[in-house]
């Protein structure tokens, strides 16, 4: 019995603990209440880091060993829920589809889909051996990187790019001026990362060119050359 529950303690030691992220709303200036309320598709986001769970980094000591792993688990669901609130933000209507489907597929009234793929999500922490006041020196480097594709009921791509969002600690030296770490907790450091990538989509300026600015002095047409099609009635 004492081995069983050893071999049950080891086990569940072994699992890995996934972060808990979240979106910083706001965090790219410029980025709110910007567009007028269309309305924009959101799918659920693919990529390979997309679902499941899976290791992006680690914590390193200062001889360079690792002193823990660091996971994530169903990166997609998060990055899906930071568009929907990012679009929201931005002035626009948001509405969540079931499938990435085809763009002539989507429901009445929505004539634009915002399709996203992750590529790219990583942290990790290296302490040093020097001591500050603040306790040991270290680095950290985080890096969401996420593909955005803006498609028009039409088919047409009116938006593809691909956007990296950091976070580096400490921030780099202004001068003769040295700055501490501002973050230390690397689920924190992910979260502005993954902030910066989602909220940097909506100041591009290719996006503005085919999303209604609120700052039009009137109603600007939808990005499609047609209207969403009439509903059937029987």
């Amino acid at each position: 019995m004492i081995a069983a529950l050893a071999a049950l303690f080891v086990a569940g030691c072994g699992k890995p603990k996934p972060m808990r992220l979240h979106f910083l709303p706001g965090f790219v200036p410029g980025s709110q209440s910007i567009f007028y309320p269309a309305k924009v598709g959101v799918p659920p986001v693919g990529g390979k880091f997309a679902a499941g769970t899976f290791r992006v980094g680690g914590v390193y000591k200062a001889d360079g060993t690792l002193e823990r792993p660091l996971f994530v688990k169903d990166f997609g669901a998060l990055v899906r829920q930071s568009i929907l609130k990012g679009l929201s933000d931005a002035g626009l209507k948001p509405v969540p589809l079931v499938i990435r489907s085809a763009p002539g597929a989507l429901p009445f009234g929505v004539d634009l889909m915002l399709a996203c793929d992750v590529e790219q999500v990583s942290v990790n922490k290296y302490f040093g051996s020097k001591m500050t006041v603040h306790g040991r020196y270290f680095t950290m480097d985080s890096r969401v990187r996420l593909k955005f594709t803006l498609l028009s009921r039409l088919g047409d791509t009116l938006y593809a790019g691909e956007i990296l969002g950091t976070e580096k600690e400490p921030p780099l030296p202004v001068g003769h001026e040295v700055f501490l770490p501002l973050e230390a907790d690397p689920a924190e450091s992910l979260s502005v990362a993954l902030s910066r990538a989602v909220g940097s989509l909506f100041v591009e300026p290719e996006m503005k060119r085919f999303l209604p600015l609120a700052a039009s002095a009137a109603p600007r047409p939808s990005a499609t050359a047609e209207p969403s099609p009439a509903p059937e009635h029987p």
